[in-house]
């Protein structure tokens, strides 16, 4: 029996397994439910992508394919907290304009299933997209498991889950996130195992045949959890891994010999462990894009969690700068606002540039950021600054969020902050050269 359901006016087949279509149709019906009141929230983002209602967290399984940039997502469909993980999805040929679709996959509860976590998607040898995801029983009734599923249509829309898991039981019961790579026409797959980075190969490309290669990386005691593993590699051959520990995401920089990574260098993708989970996938221009989860809104809106905008990583030497992806300026209005005296009507959604010679203070929307000539405060916490001359700042705001770039993104501090302070407004209290510009949602 295969069951229908419309999308956008299309009819798009669902899977061969009636139960999960009507799970997935009921889970649906609960995020649509409260889309009106959350769209009406004036604390919620607009330019950032957030769910129509409900929890996100990690994004899962990006990937640009056939012309469209997919995004699935961690989501509870139930509530706005935590819970019931399900993959939300959704779809933009910009990175910028995001369409709603049906969620993709939702927990098997009559087989003992009570999460779907995070995973990833790639292409198996013969060009077909494959859906790696963490299956998690209820009350710990297995280990964690690793499952593959394969699409039923070109949009990417229904899933199939293969009969058992690719990946059974590792070292440690709640293994997860498996991430896939490629390296000198190697195919491979790294999964969180407790601190250690398990090591698959896929041998030409093909994932019916994964087998285990060992271990890629191992984190030393003082880190519990090596969540979220991605692997990036660079134009020189070095290979950049990021972690989400249960803090702020980290980076390793090093080598690969096919069998294990050599580590280099190391330090902080974020300030501030608002921005999290990360995954990657690859734009039309072929650079590697990092897609990552913004948390710490508070529960009772109805709605919880937005993506950050999509960064993309450049390495120089030793030094990891990011930077917006210049899809996002699309956003943003043409004319730069007119500096003078006084405060600025940037809204509650705008880009600033800031250069700050010495001590400042910029308040906007409410954010307050001040500069002492060493260490840089914002939302209650403090973060010290190793900076040669002139701090630059860019500054990109939406409502509740901001993301904070630091000397040409060599840092970068994400935080949240909901309140009724807002005035859309910007001013600066001590020498500051100051740009901006406003943005709307398209």
């Amino acid at each position: 029996m295969v069951i229908t359901f419309p999308v956008h006016g299309n009819e798009i087949h669902g899977s061969d397994n009636p139960r999960m279509d009507i799970a997935i149709e009921r889970a649906t019906a609960y995020v649509t439910a409260l889309a009106q009141r959350c769209a009406a929230d004036p604390q919620r983002p607009r330019c950032h992508f957030t769910p129509p209602s409900r929890w996100m967290n990690d994004p899962n399984g990006t990937i640009r394919y056939r012309g469209w940039y997919h995004l699935f997502y961690q989501l509870n469909p139930f509530g706005d907290q935590w819970g019931f993980m399900h993959w939300g999805h959704t779809r933009s040929r910009d990175l910028v304009v995001w369409e709603d679709l049906p969620i993709a996959l939702a927990p098997d509860v009559l087989a003992g299933e009570e999460h779907c976590y995070s995973g990833c998607i790639s292409l198996d040898a013969d060009g077909t997209p494959r859906l790696f995801y963490t299956s998690v029983p209820f009350a710990d009734a297995r280990p964690f498991e690793q499952w593959r599923a394969s699409p039923l249509d070109d949009d990417l829309i229904a899933w199939q889950r293969d009969r058992r898991p690719c990946i059974g039981a590792l070292a440690d019961r709640l293994a997860r996130d498996p991430y896939a790579f490629r390296w000198c026409g190697r195919t491979f797959l790294v999964i969180g195992d407790g601190r250690r980075v398990a090591l698959f190969e896929a041998p030409e490309g093909d994932f019916d045949r994964l087998r285990a290669a060992g271990t890629l990386w191992t984190a030393s005691a003082e880190m519990e959890f090596a969540e979220c593993p991605n692997v990036l590699t660079l134009p020189d051959d070095r290979m950049l891994l990021l972690l989400s520990p249960y803090r702020p995401v980290e980076w390793r920089l090093g080598t690969f010999d096919g069998q294990a990574m050599t580590v280099q260098a190391e330090g902080r993708l974020d300030l501030h462990d608002a921005f999290y989970a990360t995954n990657t996938l690859e734009d039309a221009a072929g650079r590697t894009v990092v897609l990552g989860w913004i948390r710490g809104f508070p529960a009772g809106r109805g709605w919880n969690g937005c993506l950050a905008f999509p960064r993309l990583i450049e390495v120089d030497g030793d030094v990891v700068r990011q930077r917006i992806h210049p899809a996002i300026e699309a956003l943003l209005e043409l004319d730069e606002l007119p500096r003078g005296p006084g405060a600025l009507a940037v809204g509650d959604a705008c880009r600033v540039l800031a250069t700050l010679p010495g001590s400042a203070t910029i308040w906007l929307h409410g954010f307050a950021i001040n500069w002492d000539g060493s260490i840089l405060t914002m939302c209650g916490g403090a973060y010290p600054l190793a900076v040669v001359g002139s701090l630059r700042l860019e500054i990109w705001l939406d409502r509740s969020v901001i993301e904070v770039f630091i000397d040409d993104g060599r840092a970068v501090l994400t935080r949240v902050q909901v309140g009724d302070s807002g005035d859309g407004l910007l001013r600066v209290n001590g020498e500051a050269d100051v740009r901006a510009w406003r943005m709307a949602a398209r």
